[in-house]
């Protein structure tokens, strides 16, 4: 058998879990190549904890070139080009070949479409929770607005997850009464997805905490000069301090090379994350769009794209292997939900469900929060 080249784009959650599966199923004459644009993983349900100084970026992070260690082959670079006829990737000056392409890109952050974002915190990425983490200190009092700037965004609990515990934080900082701490989405109601029941006890849980909910929200611009925040209905809210998600797209590339349409992201088939655009080609994680049976697509969140990772190393192994493809993404997943210092709650859920995802939330206790602080340290155990 000629040996085989898979080649995954992507050094987060899902290209990370891919190229280890695979290198662990795929005799040594195949070859796994994973493509980062940094060396640097850093895991990103801890942002929020180093926002608040209990981590720090470098405990969070590890080097991805470490992975040549395993067999796994890494290049470092820019995603210039696909060509999915030719089966070849352009990264920086180079062209790899492929036999077996897996596109594990994730959402591209921008603020362009919002006048005055890209002034605003944030602690979606690494470098933003860092610069919270060193602000928050002089922050005491005022108005903190926490905004979810437009659908979809990846890891739908983590606003939620920031207001609880920047609502403990200012309370140990016996601080909280000088601190108004609000949170402005375009959905109507907190997790939409879901449902009715974990959506009312979310809102439950921001209102005894004294953390305002407004839904509904849609942001149309930051006003830095007079400190307002404008929604697209012609409302207004002020604020001092604003904390705000990046507006998600699909990655440019995805776009210029006809995997993703304008505006759009990557469809795939839900089970087998197959993309209907090039055969061998597959596509897994927030560049996605999978289609859910309530007509909403599913989440964007490093559970998913961990979940869809397995399965498509497995199946491209099988068929590597003259095997039969034999796995199908089944849609679960859950997260975990900080809900103060030492306390948090666990969202789990089955979301290919008809006809609509089944989710629970569970009550939150210490338990909880030592299980993601344990998660954290397997995570970045097993997969470095």
């Amino acid at each position: 058998m000629a040996a085989k080249t898979v080649l995954i784009l992507g050094g987060g959650t899902g290209g990370l879990v891919a190229a280890n599966r695979l290198r662990r199923l795929l005799a040594g004459e195949h070859r796994v190549v994973l493509v980062s644009r940094s060396y640097v993983y850093s895991f990103a349900p801890s942002y929020t904890w180093v926002m608040l100084g209990r981590r720090t970026g470098r405990r969070i992070s590890r080097d991805l070139r470490t992975l040549q260690q395993k067999g796994i082959e890494f290049v470092q670079g820019e995603v210039e080009a696909i060509d999915t006829e030719r089966k070849r990737v352009r990264v920086g000056e180079r062209e790899l070949k492929y036999d077996y392409l897996m596109v594990a890109l994730g959402a591209q952050y921008s603020a362009d479409e919002i006048e005055g974002l890209g002034r605003t915190w944030t602690y979606y990425h690494l470098e933003g929770a860092d610069g919270l983490q060193e602000e928050l200190p002089r922050v005491s009092g005022g108005r903190i607005a926490i905004v979810v700037s437009g659908l979809p965004y990846k890891c739908p609990p983590a606003p939620y997850e920031g207001a609880f515990l920047l609502d403990d934080y200012f309370r140990r900082r016996k601080l909280r009464d000088a601190i108004e701490i609000r949170v402005f989405t375009p959905e109507p109601r907190p997790l939409r997805l879901a449902g009715e029941e974990v959506s009312g006890r979310l809102e439950e849980m921001l209102s005894q905490r004294g953390i305002s909910f407004m839904g509904g929200a849609q942001l149309s611009s930051v006003d830095h000069e007079h400190k307002l925040l404008h929604f697209a209905d012609g409302g207004t809210a002020p604020w001092d301090t604003v904390i705000a998600t990046p507006v998600h797209r699909a990655p440019d590339v995805l776009v210029r090379s006809g995997l993703a349409p304008a505006g759009g992201w990557v469809a795939v088939d839900r089970e087998t994350l197959a993309t209907a655009a090039a055969e061998d080609v597959y596509a897994i994680g927030d560049c996605t769009t999978v289609p859910l049976g309530d007509g909403l697509a599913l989440p964007k969140a490093g559970v998913f794209a961990h979940g869809e990772a397995e399965v498509v190393a497995r199946n491209i192994s099988a068929e590597i292997s003259e095997g039969e493809p034999i796995w199908a993404y089944g849609g679960q997943g859950a997260c975990f939900l900080e809900t103060d210092g030492s306390h948090g709650s666990y969202i789990s859920g089955h979301f290919f469900a008809d006809p609509a995802p089944h989710v629970t939330m569970r009550h939150p206790s210490r338990i909880w929060h030592w299980a993601k602080v344990g998660f954290e340290r397997l995570w970045l155990w097993r997969w470095f």
